[in-house]
């Protein structure tokens, strides 16, 4: 091993601001071609001089199969060496380099920790030993080299209060558009700060989110971002014919087109995955209590063979919309139905209106007339528009964002009790159709499945506040607190 740094590294020195002593830099053409790595076009991007210095946090938004555990697990070999030159800075002052690789689970991080760890046994480095572990059952993956001196750990997102310790070097989100931003901006991007450490970035998209964020800082040029697309047809390697390969074609062929440019063409799209991103049972399900002095109403969505849906809403004086209850039944007829609401509590005396499915105006008049609440008109329209609301009340106001986690005026401005358990279920399952085989309608329309609680609150949105304009902005239709008329006669 050490006649192998002698004979293969020939460091140049070069001035290192994050820690003021000069340091030595490590040919990464050299140590790739050492371990049999050759990149294809698309990696080579990445790993380059121009890419790491102009990015400190780089961006890399890949299709499947283009070898993003690869291109992060072959890059922390540079660094390891880097530590081997820097011990006699590291050691009189008890310091370290140390690496963490992130994942949504262990199993996400282990893909980069395998390349790693197979990259130091075939230059038969020495493993620190106690210290080196690689037990991907339990999650415990650590290599430790030079006496403790370069340190890789791989880390879950899954328990977020393990996302603490010292000062980082560098870390490597695996799969970062399925972590929570929150993982980025509160736990990792803070222990950069010491040593001016970077960050590397890999994932297929999934929507529009803080993924894309960051990798659009990169395309704009912020300082210290660098973000490429690779599409999944640049690993030449693996598919020689380019984006006219034959499996790349087939892909085409049986995947539905918005799932082809996520998965395979590396593009950002809404319409693929899940219906709510945005949706997370952390932030938006909590213990709701009923407040008497709010406007309160019901939305439905009628059902036979497929569950009838009641949901018992209240909106505050500041338009933040509450799904307090449930029902969620099949097979029951409509007048056992209104005789259980009212039992189950479903049917407090301040419930002003109820948004039901225009589809079924039977259903609407008995229920109205066995309850004595008034059914509310304009709850049809575009699927979408009811569902971009629905997004539009998941999100956080921005001038919320900026209190610190835990402020009791930080949520988002749509909350679910826990007891509302379908509620919860289908907002995090209603999805977008995948394969072609799965398209019966729209190709921006979701699957017609896990959809019911969805749809009732959607139906309640767009007749309570309106379509959104352009902007964003959404119309109010009226006053939350005022709207609907009662019909004579009843309370």
């Amino acid at each position: 091993m050490r006649d192998y740094l002698q004979r293969r590294h020939h460091p140049y020195r070069r001035s290192c601001a994050t820690v003021g002593v000069v340091a030595r830099a490590v040919s990464l053409s050299k140590t790739f071609a050492s371990i049999g790595y050759e990149p294809h076009a698309g990696q080579r991007l990445v790993h380059s001089a121009k890419a790491r210095d102009t990015g400190r946090f780089r961006v890399v938004c890949a299709g499947r199969r283009t070898g993003k555990s690869t291109l992060g697990g072959h890059e922390l070999v540079g660094h390891a060496i880097e530590a081997y030159y820097r011990q006699a800075e590291l050691s009189p002052n008890a310091k370290r380099m140390e690496y963490w690789i992130v994942g949504p689970e262990y199993s996400d991080g282990e893909k980069e920790f395998r390349v790693l760890w197979n990259d130091l046994e075939a230059l038969d480095f020495p493993f620190d030993r106690p210290g080196s572990y690689n037990d991907v059952l339990s999650g415990n993956m650590h290599i430790s080299l030079w006496g403790g001196r370069f340190q890789v750990h791989v880390k879950s997102a899954k328990y977020p209060d393990n996302l603490v310790g010292e000062a980082l070097h560098g870390v490597i989100l695996a799969e970062a558009a399925k972590l929570k931003p929150r993982i980025w901006t509160k736990y990792l991007r803070p222990m950069l700060t010491d040593y001016h450490g970077w960050a590397l970035m890999t994932s297929t998209p999934e929507g529009k989110n803080w993924f894309y964020e960051c990798w659009q800082m990169g395309q704009r040029g912020d300082e210290g971002w660098w973000s490429s697309r690779i599409p999944s047809w640049e690993n030449d390697i693996l598919f020689p014919g380019g984006a006219e390969d034959s499996e790349i074609l087939a892909l085409r062929r049986e995947l539905t087109e918005e799932m082809f440019n996520q998965e395979i063409a590396a593009d950002f799209s809404e319409f693929t995955g899940r219906v709510f991103k945005g949706f997370d049972e952390e932030v938006h399900v909590r213990h709701l209590e009923y407040n008497p002095t709010w406007a309160t109403y019901a939305a439905v969505d009628y059902g036979w063979t497929n569950p009838f849906v009641w949901l018992l809403i209240q909106v505050d004086p500041w338009d933040n919309v509450y799904v307090l209850d449930e029902y969620y039944e099949r097979n029951v007829p409509i007048d056992e139905v209104a005789v259980q609401l009212k039992e189950r509590g479903l049917v407090p005396k301040e419930l002003r209106n109820f948004y039901p499915d225009p589809a079924g105006p039977g259903e609407s008049a008995v229920l109205s007339e066995k309850l004595r609440i008034n059914p509310i008109g304009g709850t049809g329209g575009e699927i979408k528009e009811r569902l971009n609301l629905i997004r539009k009340w998941l999100k956080m106001p921005p001038h919320l964002e900026k209190l610190p986690d835990g402020h009791r005026d930080k949520q988002p401005k749509l909350l679910i009790d826990h007891k509302c358990h379908n509620v919860i279920r289908e907002m995090a399952d209603y999805r977008y159709p995948e394969n072609k085989s799965e398209v019966f309608n729209d190709k921006e329309q979701p699957i017609k499945k896990d959809d019911h609680t969805p749809e009732a609150l959607g139906r309640f949105f767009i007749a309570h506040y309106g379509k959104q304009e352009a902007g964003g902005r959404v119309r109010v239709r009226g006053s939350s607190m005022t709207r609907g008329s009662k019909v004579p006669g009843r309370r």
